[in-house]
């Protein structure tokens, strides 16, 4: 074995910090002594941080379980975001960007992690207005498109304002933002039974129109909405 394992002393025995891939391949050699380096059992966040940066060098390791790895290093030792990349040996942006990747949803995290889309896809949702996110990764999800296209697709979603300072239809001439909205469109006259018109301004706001036929077609529609 080239590399120690590092353990910790415990008041039973002995506590692997890190090296469990080394230990197992060393149980299915027969090996029976393996060198071992015994760190300070008081120095949790030393054991923490020197377990992080082994983790940080595995090939396998994806960008989601990462992530996690940094935001528990933060969280229960508070340290900086520059702190942990001069710990692992990355850059600070690198940091920034892999924590990012937790203010996803749930379901996009776990997309990431089971290889249905790429961390450079879950990135480009990241640059995407929170509101269409989830049908950004429907369409990468539906239609496969890659990074480079799910990039650009974030980047047209984005409000965009003239320099005549003029607000204008943002789907005007956008076949991404016009897919978006279609499908928006779609989606709430699916599960109100009626006409939707969306309209988008450049600054991202705008306004939603329903239909309704009746007073008491009114009062369903409100009530539908008030229960959802």
């Amino acid at each position: 074995m080239l590399q120690p394992l590092l353990l910790k002393a415990t008041g039973s025995g002995y506590e692997l910090v890190s090296g469990e891939r080394r230990l197992r391949a060393s149980q299915l050699a027969g090996l029976s002594d393996v060198p071992a380096i015994l760190i300070n059992p008081e120095d949790e966040k030393g054991s923490l941080t020197i377990a992080l940066v082994e983790n940080v060098q595995r090939a396998d390791l994806g960008a989601i379980e990462l992530a996690r790895a940094y935001r528990q290093l933060q969280e229960q030792f508070e340290v900086t975001q520059e702190e942990i990349a001069s710990t692992v040996g990355k850059s600070r942006p690198h940091v920034a960007n892999t924590l990012r990747l937790l203010d996803l949803p749930e379901e996009i995290q776990e997309a990431v992690n089971e290889g249905t889309i790429t961390a450079g896809h879950a990135r480009a949702l990241l640059m995407a207005p929170p509101e269409v996110r989830d049908l950004l990764f429907r369409r990468m999800i539906k239609d496969g498109i890659s990074v480079r296209q799910a990039e650009k697709a974030a980047s047209r979603l984005k409000p965009v304002v003239k320099a005549v300072g003029r607000e204008e239809d943002a789907s005007a001439g956008d076949p991404d933002l016009d897919h978006m909205l279609n499908e928006m469109t779609k989606g709430l006259e699916s599960a109100l039974g009626r006409k939707c018109i969306i309209k988008r301004t450049a600054k991202g706001s705008g306004k939603v129109t329903l239909e309704f036929y009746s007073d008491s077609d009114l009062r369903g529609l409100v009530e539908k909405i008030c229960r959802k």
